[in-house]
């Protein structure tokens, strides 16, 4: 259903155990193993060291002091209870921090700001959530609607059910609606003028209402809602290989540092400790920003080092070879009751032991069940917790069958055969992508197993 939430919960203890597929919330906050968790989005696309200070203090007085900046962008605060979350909506709300509501539309994290961009994506992406907000469709929860007007750190590799991209035509800009994909595998409905783009994303969205609250853009006919539209059949656009959030970026004429807590976590105590220093090398505003990232402004060429100092020192990554930042890990057995062994001292352990290898050309899941909630997709390594220990799944996702499983004590041996295998077999200037692929899936298997 359409998530309009009230800032102050229901009665928690009905809505403790959230289905999967729901999005947490003040109002809807999800058990998980550490308590409560909630996810927000401020409204603000721009955040100052006051807004980030008092999330810290939120967090560390109505939780247990664990903050994550998710995949998507959004803020999770863990471990809170039935009786916090009222006063952390209270406490929010006092900070002048007021969470998104409705559909989640996203744009660039920074719209409006880098003259690279063909469109500032802000003001269709307002017009579009005022016109949802007003029509009251029932859809599904977690319906995920990105607006990209482009820019160096465009939204091209996010997945959305309904996708409007910038187009620059001839006869002036133009928005390809698409479902179901990113802006390369989303597939392509119309290619409408500024003025009709709400229009088409309505059309989409009444579609989907009709279906049922379950319905996703994937389960929609495009050529059906072209003709719907009138629309002429679109042309292939153009699609550059996006630019990860993370590290120093020259957007105009000034430097951007993109931070990302290890894991996409950090306690409350540290994350105000860096947004401190930050503020001492002239951080100015913050941005949340996809791939767990948090970007700065405010810096220039001379403070940017002192920067990612601050930022290594804090656990925060602030390069674009971090090897941990190809790795996606769920909270694990210290925030999850469903995860069988501790994730993130596993990913410490792939990064010690195998951190050359991670050079961004495969995806590396670390989940503590077969739920797979950090990494939904396929993954070309997933290692999984079972009840029988940590299984690792070649090509697949987290819920299909393991290959092989070990115990989680002996997981560390398991990583460092691993990497010595393939460091060994890697052809000079090879990505670890293509060795993986042309290594047999039982050379692999032996070595996790130490069969070797």
């Amino acid at each position: 259903m359409t998530v309009t939430c009230a800032m102050l919960p229901g009665p928690l203890g009905e809505i403790g155990a959230l289905r999967r597929g729901a999005c947490p919330s003040l109002a809807t906050p999800m058990r998980t193993g550490d308590g409560l968790l909630v996810r927000l989005r401020p409204t603000a696309a721009a955040l100052t060291a006051h807004d980030l200070l008092a999330l810290a203090d939120l967090a560390r007085a109505h939780g247990n002091g664990l903050i994550e900046i998710t995949a998507r962008g959004n803020l999770q605060l863990r471990g809170l209870t039935d009786a916090s979350v009222p006063h952390l909506a209270v406490g929010l709300a006092a900070a002048g921090i007021v969470p998104q509501t409705g559909v989640a539309i996203e744009v660039p994290p920074l719209a409006g700001i880098d003259p690279s961009e063909l469109a500032d994506a802000a003001p269709l992406a307002d017009a579009l959530r005022a016109a949802l907000a007003d029509a009251a469709l029932v859809l599904a929860p977690k319906l995920a609607v990105v607006v990209d007007g482009g820019g160096v750190l465009s939204l091209a590799d996010m997945v959305a059910d309904i996708r409007l991209d910038a187009v620059a035509r001839i006869r002036g800009l133009a928005w390809r609606l698409s479902l179901g994909g990113d802006r390369m595998t989303a597939r392509a409905v119309a290619l409408l003028p500024g003025e009709k783009a709400v229009d088409g994303v309505m059309t989409v969205a009444a579609a989907l209402a009709a279906i049922g609250p379950a319905a996703r853009g994937r389960d929609l006919d495009p050529t059906l809602l072209a003709a719907a539209l009138g629309a002429a059949p679109v042309p292939p656009i153009p699609v550059a290989s996006p630019v990860h959030p993370l590290g120093v970026h020259g957007i105009g004429d000034e430097t951007v540092l993109g931070l990302a807590p290890a894991y996409g976590q950090i306690h409350a105590d540290r994350f105000a400790a860096l947004t401190r220093e930050l503020v001492a090398c002239g951080a100015t505003e913050f941005r949340l920003a996809p791939h767990h990232a948090l970007l700065v402004r405010g810096l220039c060429a001379e403070t940017v080092a002192a920067a990612q100092a601050c930022a290594t020192r804090g656990r925060v990554w602030s390069t674009q070879d971090a090897p941990g930042r190809t790795v996606s890990v769920c909270a694990g057995s210290a925030g999850c009751a469903s995860a069988s062994f501790d994730t993130h001292a596993a990913a410490d352990a792939l990064v010690a032991r195998a951190g050359d290898l991670l050079d961004g050309s495969f995806d590396v899941h670390v989940s503590g069940c077969p739920k797979g909630c950090a990494h939904p997709a396929a993954a070309a390594v997933t290692l999984c917790g079972t009840a029988a220990g940590v299984g690792l799944v070649l090509g697949g996702r987290a819920g299909d069958g393991a290959a092989a499983i070990l115990p989680a004590d002996a997981l560390r041996p398991a990583l460092h055969r691993l990497g010595a295998l393939l460091r060994a077999r890697r052809a000079d200037g090879e990505t670890a992508g293509n060795l993986i692929d042309r290594t047999a899936s039982d050379t692999l298997v032996s070595a996790y197993q130490g069969q070797q």
